[in-house]
Order: C-alpha cells, then sequence, then structure tokens
C-alpha cells in the first residue's frame, strides 16, 4: 500500500537532488562568463528517505487542515498541529517549494545574465563586422595588382609592338635599298654592254682635287660616277649635262653624300638630237633648270 508513494517520493528526492547540481552548474558558468570569480557552493545534502517521508506528511496534513477550515469555517476550531522535533524540517520544506516552484526560479534570476548575453552578441556583431572590413580590404589590395598588371601587360604590349613596326619599317627600307642597288647593278651592267656606249672623265675647273666619269649610250642609259665633290650649299644640287654641238641636254641631278660621292643612274636615257660630244657638272637650284645657269665645276668638251 506505501510502495508506490514511497517510490513516487524517492523520485522526487533523486530529480530535486538533480535539479540542485544543475542549478549549481548554470550558476558558475554564468559568473565565468560575466568574469564574476565563482562562489563555492555548499554542497546540497541528501535527503534521507524518513525526512522525504515525513515532509511529505506534514505537507499532506497542512493541505488537509487548510481545505477542511475552508469547507468548515463555522464553528470549528483548527486541529492542533504537532511540531516537528527536526530542526532540519523548516529548511527542508523551503528546499523542497523552491525546487517545486521553477517558474519562480526563472523569474528571480538576476540582471546581469542578459547583460552578459547582450555583450556576448555586440563581440560577435564587431568581430563580423572587423572581418568583413578586413577581407574588402584584401579584395581592394587583389583588384589594385590586377589592374597595375593589367597596364604593365598594356604597356609591354604598347611597346613590343612599337619595336616591331619599327623593325618592319627597317627591314622594309633596306630590301627597298637592296632592289635599288640591285636594279642600278643590272642597269650598270646594261650600259657597260652596249655597242654605242662613250666614256667621259670629268675634270675639275677648281683646285679642289674632284673627278668624275660618264658613261653614256643612246640606247641603254646614263652612269655617273664622282668623289671629292664640295658641299652644293642650301638649296641646291648638282646637275648633269649632256654637251653636243647646240644646246646641252640634263642627264639628271643629284646630291653627293657627307663624303663627296655620288652615283647617278639613268636607265631611260634623255633624247639628244645629235652626237653628244661632251659632259659638264654644274650647281643649280634645288629641282635643276632646262638650261645651264649655275658654276660649272666638272667638265669634259671635245
Amino acid at each position: 500500500m506505501h510502495e508506490e508513494p514511497l517510490k513516487q517520493l524517492q523520485s522526487h528526492a533523486a530529480h530535486l537532488q538533480e535539479l540542485c547540481a544543475n542549478v549549481q552548474t548554470l550558476i558558475g558558468d554564468l559568473q565565468s562568463r560575466a568574469g564574476v570569480p565563482a562562489t563555492q557552493l555548499e554542497k546540497p545534502a541528501a535527503w534521507p528517505l524518513d525526512r522525504v517521508v515525513h515532509l511529505h506528511d506534514e505537507l499532506r496534513r497542512t493541505g488537509n487542515g487548510h481545505t477542511a477550515g475552508n469547507a468548515n469555517s463555522v464553528g470549528h476550531s483548527e486541529p492542533p498541529r504537532h511540531e516537528s522535533s527536526d530542526p532540519a524540517q523548516p529548511r527542508l520544506q523551503r528546499s523542497f517549494l523552491e525546487a517545486t516552484s521553477p517558474v519562480e526560479n526563472r523569474r528571480s534570476r538576476p540582471q546581469w545574465q542578459y547583460i552578459a548575453g547582450g555583450a556576448a552578441a555586440i563581440v560577435v556583431v564587431l568581430l563580423t563586422v572587423g572581418l568583413v572590413r578586413w577581407i574588402g580590404s584584401r579584395l581592394d589590395e587583389a583588384a589594385n595588382r590586377v589592374a597595375s598588371a593589367e597596364r604593365q601587360v598594356v604597356a609591354t604590349t604598347r611597346l613590343a609592338n612599337d619595336e616591331v613596326r619599327s623593325a618592319r619599317e627597317d627591314a622594309n627600307r633596306q630590301i627597298a635599298e637592296a632592289r635599288e642597288l640591285a636594279q642600278r647593278a643590272e642597269t650598270v651592267g646594261v650600259i657597260l654592254a652596249a655597242p654605242d656606249l662613250i666614256r667621259f672623265n670629268l675634270t675639275s675647273t677648281l683646285a679642289d682635287g674632284s673627278s668624275a666619269q660618264v658613261l653614256w649610250s643612246r640606247t641603254r642609259g646614263i652612269v655617273l660616277s664622282a668623289s671629292r665633290l664640295p658641299a652644293a650649299g642650301t638649296d641646291k644640287t648638282y646637275q648633269l649635262w649632256m654637251v653636243t654641238s647646240g644646246q646641252s641636254v640634263s642627264g639628271g641631278v643629284f646630291v653627293p653624300d657627307p663624303s663627296g660621292r655620288a652615283t647617278l643612274v639613268v636607265a631611260a636615257p634623255p633624247k639628244v638630237a645629235g652626237p653628244v660630244v661632251g659632259a659638264a657638272i654644274t650647281v643649280e637650284p634645288t629641282g635643276g633648270r632646262p638650261t645651264p645657269s649655275g658654276q660649272m665645276l666638272l667638265t669634259r668638251f671635245p
């Protein structure tokens, strides 16, 4: 008959002990998070079975007395209460009531626990913001490095293109000069093999040591080779004349190099009426003249 209530009381006692241990653990955790030194709490004493039974009987009698008093308040006096000789009984009653009232315990929690939770949330937010800013700065640095590398690539590509274009232009110029030299050499060979070739050695009219040689072919062309020619001057040029019994005919204009050497090859000879009896070189304005008008430097007359 009493086994079931006893089992219930034993279960309540074990539950109370476990609840007290959990409360002590929670209080120590909250104090460590808030930075409050942990206080050594007294370990709850084990509740003997006889005390639990006695407390249960006392609470039941107290409840029954109050119920009977409320029901028979007229003409009935409250039955006498027997005081317990156990000095720990009031403390056990308070502990039992506090353990069976978890809502009241939760309501009486101090506000610093919530403050500590809010402070922890603020710290987490600040750390998150700092991490986001750090990641953003690293991304900006990476973007700047990529942009700098792209600018360097563009500059290097432009420089390489300029060098390639300059090398191509130099190659084209050299090819053109080589073609011109080859063409001149071919023309000179043709003129030298002409059956109507005439050679004129020109002498200087001044004591400057300049000289020239003219190969003339009415059918093949003209070849002039001169050396030690003085500079013609600003807006001046040298002009070759083929001398006939009548009016002299222009054979072409040329400008010597800085060393005074000059070469003139004419593949299409001018039309000359009558036989050519001599040659001459004069200094004329740039572009030449239809008839000799300047100073005669080299000549060869019949």
